[in-house]
């Protein structure tokens, strides 16, 4: 990403803001809940020491980014993962999109909140060309999510769609 993202972004009711790894636990916690990871279609280790590093490591390469309220509660995470090309090579100007939600505060339109005002953001000040997300195919909500945003399916793999968009 040549171009800069500002952080961080502001809705009526969201702030989206890059995590760091003083936002360890609360990240943590978060992920603490299975069947929204599962949902999410996140791969994360079993093992907590070992969820634990990788977190944290997402944290420090600044590929989480957090959803909080106006009172700062976390409600919410995005991220963005590099693509690599069956040849291991870095696929420039595409990534991978994924999120997940509390799920005490599924239904309100939050997701959807904050996912147009990132992809906004992203479209207008970064050089990423092209989003893929995967999402489970029994995850009803985040498959009509990402048709809402112009995600088209491209394939099925293991139980969730693959899913793109130009920006």
């Amino acid at each position: 990403m040549h171009k800069q993202l500002l952080w961080p972004i502001k809705t009526a009711r969201l702030v989206i803001k890059m995590g760091c790894q003083d936002d360890l636990q609360a990240v943590l916690n978060l992920l603490s809940d299975g069947e929204l990871v599962r949902l999410s279609g996140l791969q994360l280790p079993d093992d907590r020491m070992m969820r634990g590093w990788a977190v944290n490591n997402w944290l420090g390469q600044q590929q989480l980014l957090l959803i909080t309220d106006p009172a700062g509660q976390l409600v919410g995470l995005i991220s963005l993962f590099p693509i690599y090309a069956s040849d291991g090579n870095y696929q420039a100007h595409a990534m991978e999109l994924g999120y997940l939600l509390r799920r005490d505060r599924w239904g309100r339109g939050i997701m959807s909140e904050a996912l147009a005002a990132f992809l906004q953001a992203l479209a207008k000040n970064s050089d990423i060309k092209r989003l893929q997300a995967y999402v489970a195919i029994d995850n009803l909500r985040s498959r009509s999510l990402l048709k809402k945003f112009k995600f088209d399916q491209i394939g099925n793999e293991n139980g969730y769609l693959k899913m793109v968009k130009a920006l």
